[in-house]
């Protein structure tokens, strides 16, 4: 029977969470020295690892054969195996999307007073926390500030701005970070080589980019790329194919364009990669790190890997040569406020040149800074000996700068 490849391979131990070594430190030391909070809250992105590592701490404390010199589940025990089947008595985990009310809370806290049927712990999951109601939270609070000693809460969530602050001051909170894309793109190798799948290091480093730091989503991705693999071999072609993502010499090549403000060419190109069922989001994304690295590389900083090839790196600091960061600060906020406006907007591709268009425009706008000094050198300065036509050629000359400001910052408001 087919079972996706995040089903899995999920992590069924600490030594097999990626990405995530200081909350597995944090954890494994906890365990070690018998200190492992009552109450914990594992927050960050998607398929970032929340649930695993909770999961994984359950299993752990429940384990019957592990030694106290041991952070690590056996796999062997009844108490592994019913959990790897998912038919543990004393850990029962809540989808709190599905169970929001006050009297869901209340089942909890009722079962919270009887002790597990085996073992030390008995260990309520809650998934996505943050779905529950205010009520609901306020009917665990007591619960959660001073649980049974046989009780432990380990909870997960997306969105912790939603979890009051009540709740928060009451649990152990572990961010869970996104993972770097280089660790995502050996995972991946490490799944394609048990898979018996042959794959490219530049077709696992796209997948990798793709994911946004998340592993599940690198292993749905890969998932669905497998569909169209000839012969257990996949090429960097297929995923672009399958991801509608554009090859970076392409796009590049957009990139200078823009950097040299030239607004025809520029369209052009951009229409000739869109028309190739390249995603609009995509596109957008790749320009967003290339202006990171330019900005990088104008201001001499240390550049992360970004999954560019060395010809890249090369055009791209070549472009860093002839930009100003003042104009890469400028489209860099231009981009991201563009990235709102392409989510809400029927017409992605037509709502991506629109950006486009306005980032030609502005990627040479004079500095601010620059054109105040100017401005400054040329006022008129009135003296007593100066005389009145002097007066006034210097102010028509100070007007005529006034107006030139207006014209190249719209958006301020000179005083």
């Amino acid at each position: 029977m087919y079972v996706p490849l995040a089903n899995k391979y999920r992590p069924q131990k600490f030594a097999d969470v990626v990405g995530q070594d200081i909350v597995v430190k944090i954890l494994t030391k906890a365990i070690l020295k018998d200190r492992v909070g009552h109450s914990i809250l594992f927050t960050g992105t998607r398929g970032v690892g929340k649930t695993t590592l909770a999961r994984i701490l359950a299993k752990t404390l429940r384990c019957e054969n592990r030694q106290p010199n041991e952070y690590e589940p056996c796999g062997k025990c009844e108490s592994c195996v019913n959990f790897s089947k998912d038919n543990q008595i004393d850990v029962i985990e809540i989808d709190a999307a599905s169970n929001t009310g006050v009297d869901d809370m209340r089942e909890i806290i009722e079962s919270c007073r009887y002790k597990p049927t085996t073992g030390k712990y008995k260990i309520f999951i809650i998934d996505e926390v943050h779905m529950l109601s205010k009520s609901a939270f306020n009917a665990l609070l007591k619960t959660l500030e001073e649980p049974p000693e046989h009780v432990k809460f380990l909870m997960a969530t997306t969105e912790i701005y939603k979890i009051p602050e009540t709740i928060l001051s009451r649990v152990l909170r572990f961010d869970l970070k996104n993972v770097d894309s280089v660790l995502i793109a050996q995972y991946l190798s490490t799944i394609c080589n048990q898979e018996n799948i042959s794959v490219g290091a530049e077709a696992l480093s796209l997948v990798a980019r793709f994911a946004n730091g998340s592993i599940r989503d690198s292993l749905s991705i890969l998932d669905q790329i497998l569909n169209v693999a000839d012969n257990n071999s996949l090429s960097a072609e297929q995923v672009r194919e399958v991801l509608c993502i554009s090859d970076d010499g392409d796009l590049l090549e957009l990139f200078a364009l823009l950097m040299s403000s030239n607004l025809k060419d520029s369209v052009k190109k951009y229409r000739e990669i869109i028309s190739n069922d390249i995603s609009a989001k995509a596109i957008l994304s790749r320009l967003m790190d290339f202006v990171y690295f330019v900005t990088c590389a104008k201001s001499n900083l240390q550049i992360p890997d970004k999954n560019l090839s060395e010809d890249s790196e090369d055009k791209l600091r070549e472009i860093a040569q002839n930009a100003s960061l003042s104009s890469l600060s400028r489209i860099w906020q231009m981009l991201v406020k563009g990235a709102d406006e392409i989510k809400i907007c029927d017409r992605q591709e037509i709502a991506l040149e629109m950006l486009l268009i306005r980032v030609i425009y502005a990627s040479h706008l004079p500095d601010l800074d620059e054109f105040l000094k100017k401005l400054k050198v040329n006022s008129f300065k009135v003296s007593e000996n100066t005389e009145n036509h002097d007066i006034n050629s210097q102010a028509d000359e100070s007007g005529s700068l006034l107006e030139e400001a207006m014209r190249s910052f719209p958006g301020a408001r000179l005083k």
